[in-house]
Order: structure tokens, then C-alpha cells, then sequence
């Protein structure tokens, strides 16, 4: 089988190139401009028995003329790895134990450097399970059922899912999407309320364990098959199944998911509610949808700082509350900072909106080096603490790079790349170079001037003798690109303010 890995290499591939040739018709050349990158945490193990290929993505636009790897802060001069030609991403054939690190891209041109996240690049493990027979569990029709599976040993600890496997023909699996079904943030599988056909005599319920080391594969584990017999009882008292412990802890700007999975026959239908507030609907995966197991588990994206306090879960007459924490390592308020394009003299603002508890330090570099690290230019002004930088008059020769913004706190960091391309280029008229118009007179025409100039240009209107327009009240008067004339003729022209200062 090809490794997963390696397949999302070639596609991370031809991603980036489709997008620099949807792309590069129309944007300006400028500092490159990272496309694909892994994230920032990416394991290998060492099993022989498997593909150990292990690659490491940074895909750049076609801007990009140089990549450069540094491991632990510092430049990698004899690699344990290979580089595809015009390609920033690395592979290692065969990682080893002294591969473990953090691992930083830089891609570069004559405008400047764009730098990847912090890649920590770590060793794992996951052990086999125990090589069992089918398990035969006997239950009633109506009843609600638990079944466990004990994970094997791997760091990081492994995370279970539930299968579908048909008894005869071991090559049918099947995810399991059933509204009476859920596993359990712990593993478990349970049944509301069992049926006739959870024990069809073909079905296997298999539990596997998946890992990062593993890259989308899994191992097979224990296997089970109900053997369910007929009931006359409709009705079946509900209780609880599972539930979230009463108190938890999340990271803000992660996934949060509570669950209450109760058991009984009327289905019991799972109400949420927070006790000291309302809860962030537009944050929240829809309640009817397989992803939250049909009510049962309560999604919330992008968690908040305010989204801490007590949550309530209510199945008829049964009641679970979960006091939820916060825990605010750095987070993106509303967005990372923004690329800007910019004509030279104006002023640009690049923003790091970041949020965190205690209130996260925001450094800001260019071209991967520190803004201290820098001659100290006037120009540049940090407000609210680092959240704002500001530059003044932009200057094309000093200003064109890429900036990163990184916001962090003992509980973590994030990290940004934003592109500034200061453009400088002499004026040029976007309409054509000779217009005419039959109208009627005393009637009234709107002339339009669209130039394009960096820094901007100045624009005044004159007659064929090059004369300034003469402005009368009432007839004639000059706006932003606009004017009113009447049945004489006139022209344009455009000088921008450095060819004018050169004068």
C-alpha cells in the first residue's frame, strides 16, 4: 500500500502549483508567499515492518528562488534527508532517533523571506493488539449495551474508533453512522437502545486504534458480534450511559466536546443549554447532524475565553452539568495578520489581533529576522503593545518583504506570515489614451480620469494648449477623477509626485 503520507506530498505538490498558476496571471511579483505547510507537530516511528517515509511540507509560490531548512535554531548543512528539485518540502527515507527536532522553513527571493511555523518532528510508537477471537455478547432487544476496548500501548496515547466488518467477507468495513450508536470520548461504544438488526449473524462490531504514527492507517482490534434476542417490552427507563466529567479543561482556539449518551427506549432526545450565559451558535456543529452524534455531543469551534462556565445537558428527567475552564494559550481574536499592497508614501498598518490568558508578548520580524535586530527606522511604530505595527511612508527598495507576527505565552504561541509589497511605478492611464463624445450642448458630461501611479499621482486637466482648466461656477468643476465640461475640448495629464519632485 502507498504510503498516505506521500501521497498528500504529490498533491500538496500540485496543489501549490495550480494555485501559483491561477494566481500568478494576476498578482504582482513580490516576496513568495507559503502555499503548504505541515503543521506544527509531525510524528515517525520506527516499526520496520512498515513505510517509515516521512515528509515535511513547504510549498512556496513561484516567486520562491532559494529554501532553507534550520532544525533546533540552527541551518542544516548536511541533511539526512531529500529535496525535490524546485521544492521546499523534505523527505526522510528512514528517519532516526537524532531526526527528532524543531524544524523551520525559509523561503526566499531578492524581496524578501517567508517563514513556516515551528515544526516539532517527534518519535512515536504504537504496540499490536493481542490477537483474540470473535466475542459473542448476548442482550434483549430494547436494551441499552456498553462495550469496551482497551487500547495498546503508544505514545501518543492512541485514540479508538469503531468499525463495521462483515463476517464473511472481511473486506467490507464500514464506518458506523447510526442515530442509536456513539462512541464515547474514551473509546466505548453504546447503544441506546439495542435492535434486532445490531445483531444481523454477518455483522462484526470491530474496535481499532489510530495513531499519528500510523498517518490515516489503523490496527485492528477486539471483535465482537450481538447475539440479540426478541423482546415484547417497548419501553425501556431511561439512564445515563456516558457523560463528560464534571469538570474540564480546554484550550482556547481548539475543538471542545461534551457528551451526555443516555440510554432508553423512547429514544431520549438531549437538550443543551449554559447556565451563565447563551450558547455561541455560530460556532456550534449542528445539533442533528452524525458529527454530534445526533445531539448527543455538544461541538464548539474556535473555543473563546467567554465560552468558559457551566454547561447543562438534559434526557427527560436526567440532568449532567460540566464546569468548563478555559485554558487561553494564544489565539487569532478575529483573523492572522493580512497581506497589504501599498503604493510608495503611504502608511501601513499590519495587524496581530491575538488574544490570550495572561495576555500573550507579540514580537514582529522581517524576512525571519527580529525587528530590533534591524537599523532602528523612525518610520516603524509599534502601538497597543506590539498589536499594531505602523509604517510610515513606505519606501518600495526598504519596505517589500514579509513580516511575521508571533503572539506568546507560557501556555503556547502562534504564528503568521504577512506579505507587504510596496509598489512604485510611474503613472499610466487604466482608459484609453484618446476618447471622444458627441453631446448635446449645455448639457452636462462626466469625464473620468483613471490612473494608476505609485506613489499616487497628481492629476490636473488642460486644454490643447496645455493650459489649466478654467473653473466657473455653476459650469464647470473638477472632483476626484471627475469633470464637468461643457462643448470645449480638453485633456488630461498625469505626473506623479516623484517625477514632480525630480522637476
Amino acid at each position: 500500500m502507498m504510503n498516505l503520507d506521500f501521497v498528500f506530498f504529490i498533491l500538496s505538490i500540485l496543489c501549490a502549483d495550480i494555485v501559483a498558476q491561477q494566481t500568478g496571471n494576476r498578482s504582482l511579483i513580490g516576496p513568495p508567499k507559503l502555499l503548504v505547510q505541515s503543521p506544527s507537530e509531525v510524528w515517525f516511528h520506527l516499526d520496520p515492518d512498515t513505510d517509515q517515509k516521512t515528509i515535511l511540507n513547504c510549498e512556496a509560490d513561484s516567486n520562491t528562488e532559494k529554501y532553507l531548512w534550520i532544525k533546533d535554531g540552527v541551518e542544516i548543512r548536511d541533511p539526512n534527508f531529500l529535496q525535490p528539485p524546485k521544492s521546499g518540502s523534505i523527505i526522510f527515507e528512514a528517519p532516526k532517533r537524532a531526526d527528532e527536532g524543531y524544524y523551520q522553513c525559509f523561503a526566499s527571493n531578492i524581496f524578501g523571506t517567508a517563514v513556516s511555523n515551528k515544526i516539532h518532528l517527534r518519535l512515536g510508537s504504537l504496540d499490536h493488539f493481542p490477537n483474540k477471537s470473535i466475542r459473542v455478547v448476548q442482550v434483549t432487544e430494547g436494551q441499552s449495551l456498553t462495550l469496551s476496548c482497551k487500547p495498546p500501548a503508544g505514545t501518543p496515547p492512541p485514540k479508538i474508533i469503531w468499525l463495521y466488518r462483515d463476517a464473511e467477507q472481511t473486506s467490507v468495513i464500514q464506518t458506523i453512522r447510526s442515530r442509536h450508536i456513539t462512541v464515547d470520548t474514551n473509546g466505548q461504544l453504546h447503544f441506546t437502545a439495542v435492535e434486532l438488526s445490531d445483531g444481523r449473524p454477518n455483522l462484526i462490531y470491530e474496535c481499532a486504534a489510530t495513531s499519528p504514527v500510523l498517518r490515516e492507517e489503523y490496527r485492528s482490534g477486539d471483535r465482537i458480534r450481538l447475539d440479540v434476542k426478541k423482546s415484547s417490552d417497548k419501553s425501556q427507563s431511561v439512564k445515563k450511559l456516558f457523560v463528560s466529567p464534571s469538570e474540564v479543561t480546554v484550550r482556547a482556539g481548539t475543538q471542545m466536546k461534551l457528551q451526555c449518551i443516555f440510554g432508553g427506549r423512547p429514544f431520549p432526545t438531549i437538550f443543551w443549554s449554559k447556565v451563565d450565559g447563551e450558547l455561541p451558535e455560530s460556532r456550534i456543529v449542528d445539533l442533528t447532524s452524525f458529527e454530534s452524534d445526533f445531539g448527543r455531543s455538544l461541538i464548539i469551534e474556535n473555543v473563546h475565553p467567554d465560552d468558559a462556565g457551566t454547561y447543562e445537558c438534559r434526557g427527560r428527567h436526567l440532568v449532567h452539568t460540566v464546569n468548563v475552564r478555559v485554558m487561553a494559550a494564544p489565539f487569532w481574536e478575529h483573523s492572522p495578520p493580512r497581506d497589504l499592497v501599498l503604493p510608495e508614501e503611504a502608511t501601513g498598518e499590519l495587524e496581530c489581533l491575538a488574544g490570550g490568558q495572561p495576555s500573550p508578548i507579540i514580537t514582529w520580524s522581517m524576512n525571519g529576522r527580529f525587528l530590533h535586530e534591524l537599523a532602528e527606522d523612525p518610520r516603524r511604530v509599534l502601538l497597543d503593545n506590539g498589536r499594531l505595527l505602523r509604517i510610515r511612508y513606505l519606501n518600495h527598495d526598504i519596505d517589500t518583504g514579509v513580516y511575521q507576527c508571533n503572539a506568546s505565552n507560557p501556555l503556547g504561541y502562534i504564528f503568521a506570515n504577512a506579505y507587504v509589497h510596496v509598489k512604485a511605478h510611474a503613472p499610466f492611464f487604466r482608459m484609453p489614451a484618446a476618447r471622444s463624445w458627441k453631446v448635446v450642448l449645455h448639457s452636462t458630461i462626466s469625464l473620468d480620469c483613471d490612473v494608476d501611479a505609485a506613489p499616487e499621482a497628481v492629476v490636473r486637466w488642460v486644454d490643447t494648449d496645455d493650459r489649466p482648466l478654467q473653473i466657473i461656477d455653476g459650469k464647470t468643476k473638477v472632483g476626484y477623477f471627475v469633470g464637468l465640461v461643457f462643448d470645449e475640448k480638453y485633456f488630461l495629464y498625469a505626473v506623479s509626485k516623484a517625477e514632480k519632485n525630480e522637476k
